[in-house]
C-alpha cells in the first residue's frame, strides 16, 4: 500500500464497488421481499400454526439479503483504475499500485457454473508479492504460474459482468502483457488464505516501532489556538438516538406481535417473545442512559501545553512533556488519540482512570500503560493529527488502521477493588484548560 500517489488525471476509472452494488440490487430486492412477506404473515392477528417452519426460511433470506446488501453497500467507494503506471486499488483515501513493469502478465479467467458465468482478473507478478498487503492481500491467490519459473502468487479480482470494461483497460494500458480470456473449471477461484494471514499479522497489529503496515492518511487542515478531540455531547446524542430508536422498534414489535383477542398456543408464544423484548429494550435503554450520563459533560481538548481534560467539574492536563509519543489509531467507526507515557501513570486517577489501557508499549523500556481517547466526532481526527504534528512533532508516530476491536475496555472491575468501592480518591481539581469550546482560538469539531 502506499499514500500520496493517485492514477494519472487520463486514467481509465472504473467504480469496483458501485457496479457491484447495482448488480446485486435485484437479488436483495428478491431476498428483502420474500423476508417481509414472512414478517407479514408472521404477525397477522389470526396466527399462523404449522407454518412456523416456511416463514422462518423467508425471514432467513431477508436477513440474508440484508447483510448481503450492508456487505455490498460498505465496499461502494472501492475504485480501480489503469493508468501508464500500473493497476491501481483505490479504498477511501488509501490507495495500492501494481506496476506494470512489475507483472509477466495479464488476463481474465471465466467459468460457467449452474446458472451464470464467473470472470476475475488475473495479476501475474514477475517476482514474490507481500501477500499480506492490507489492502491486496484478499485477492492474492496461490495457483499454477503462468510460465515455468514465475512464482505461484498471483491477484485474482471478481468482476462480474463488468469484465468487458476491464478487458478494454488491459488491451489499452499493457497490450504486451494481455494473454487474453481463458476457461477455468468452476472451482478455479479459489479463498484469500484468511488463517495465514492472521498468523503472519498477528505480532504487529499494535506496535508502531515495528512499522505500520496500514498508515492512515490525514488532510491538511488549518487549526486554531485549541483543537476538540471529544465533545461527550456528541456520544449523548447519539445514545440517546438509539435509545429512541430501540424503543419504537419494541414497541412496533410488540404491538404486531399480541394480537388484540388471540387464543391458542400461537398467541401464548407470541405474548412470551414480546415480554421479552421489552426486558431486553428495557436492560439496554438503562445500559444507554447510563453511558449517556457519564458522556454528558466530558470534553477533551489540546493545545500548545497538552491535553486536557475536563468531566463533571473537574480537570487534568497531560503536558507534551510527559509522554513519549502520541498517533491515531483507526477501525471504522472508531479512532482514537493514543497518548503513550514516559513513566508509569496512575490507573486509578479519579478523573483519567477511563481512558487507561494496557497495550504493548511503543517503544522497548516504556510502560504499558496508556491513554486512550475516542475522537468525536471522528472528521476531527484531521485536526488532531495536525495540532499533533504542530504542537509534538517530535513525539508524533503517525496514524495507523487497527484490527476490530482494538480500542479494549476499561479495567472498570479492577478499579472499582483497587480504590476499596468507595468511588476512588478525591482528586485535585487541576487547572482548567485556557480556552473554552466555544472561543475565538478554538478548532471546532466539524
Amino acid at each position: 500500500m502506499i499514500s500520496g500517489e493517485w492514477p494519472a488525471e487520463d486514467a481509465t476509472v472504473l467504480r469496483y464497488g458501485l457496479r457491484r452494488l447495482l448488480l446485486s440490487l435485484p437479488v436483495v430486492v428478491v431476498f428483502l421481499a420474500g423476508g417481509g412477506t414472512g414478517l407479514w404473515l408472521a404477525f397477522r392477528d389470526d396466527g399462523i400454526g404449522a407454518g412456523w417452519i416456511p416463514l422462518t426460511l423467508l425471514m432467513a433470506m431477508g436477513l440474508g439479503g440484508l447483510i448481503h446488501l450492508v456487505s455490498r453497500w460498505r465496499g461502494r467507494q472501492w475504485v480501480t483504475a489503469f493508468d501508464s503506471t500500473g493497476f491501481w486499488w483505490m479504498r477511501g483515501k488509501e490507495t495500492a499500485l501494481i506496476r506494470w513493469d512489475s507483472l509477466a502478465g495479464v488476463g481474465i479467467h471465466w467459468a460457467r457454473t449452474r446458472n451464470h458465468a464467473v470472470f476475475t482478473v488475473e495479476l501475474c507478478p514477475r517476482d514474490e508479492v507481500d501477500r499480506d498487503d492490507p489492502l491486496l492481500w484478499k485477492f492474492v491467490r496461490d495457483t499454477e504460474p503462468l510460465r515455468p519459473g514465475l512464482p505461484r502468487i498471483r491477484y485474482r479480482i471478481d468482476v462480474g459482468d463488468s469484465h468487458k470494461a476491464y478487458e478494454k483497460a488491459f488491451v489499452r494500458w499493457a497490450p504486451e502483457l494481455w494473454f487474453g480470456r481463458e476457461e477455468q473449471p468452476m472451482s478455479y477461484r479459489g479463498w484469500p488464505d484468511e488463517t495465514g494471514h492472521r498468523e503472519r499479522t498477528a505480532g504487529r497489529t499494535d506496535t508502531p516501532a515495528r512499522g505500520t503496515r496500514a498508515p492512515l492518511v490525514f488532510d491538511a487542515v488549518d487549526i486554531g489556538d485549541t483543537v476538540v478531540v471529544q465533545r461527550g455531547v456528541i456520544l449523548v446524542r447519539r445514545r440517546l438516538g438509539v435509545a429512541l430508536a430501540l424503543v419504537a422498534l419494541c414497541g412496533w414489535a410488540v404491538w404486531a406481535l399480541v394480537p388484540e383477542h388471540g387464543r391458542g398456543t400461537g398467541a401464548v408464544v407470541r405474548e412470551v417473545i414480546a415480554a421479552v423484548l421489552v426486558l431486553s429494550a428495557g436492560w439496554a435503554v438503562v445500559a444507554i442512559a447510563r453511558g449517556a450520563r457519564a458522556d454528558y459533560g466530558c470534553r477533551v481538548t489540546m493545545d500548545a501545553d497538552g491535553v486536557h481534560f475536563v468531566r463533571s467539574g473537574r480537570s487534568a492536563t497531560l503536558p507534551w512533556d510527559s509522554l513519549a509519543g502520541v498517533g491515531v489509531y483507526e477501525a471504522p467507526p472508531l479512532r482514537t488519540l493514543e497518548l503513550c507515557p514516559k513513566d508509569g501513570i496512575d490507573r486509578d486517577d479519579p478523573l483519567l482512570w477511563a481512558w487507561v489501557r494496557d497495550n504493548e508499549p511503543l517503544r522497548p523500556g516504556l510502560p504499558r500503560l496508556r491513554h486512550r481517547v475516542p475522537i468525536w466526532p471522528a472528521a476531527a481526527r484531521h485536526a488532531v493529527a495536525a495540532g499533533c504534528r504542530q504542537w509534538a512533532p517530535r513525539l508524533w508516530f503517525g496514524g495507523e488502521r487497527m484490527p476490530l476491536g482494538y480500542q479494549g475496555e476499561s479495567d472498570r472491575k479492577g478499579h472499582r477493588s483497587r480504590v476499596g468501592g468507595a468511588g476512588g480518591p478525591v482528586g485535585s481539581h487541576g487547572p482548567r484548560p485556557p480556552h473554552g469550546l466555544d472561543g475565538p482560538g478554538v478548532t471546532p469539531a466539524p
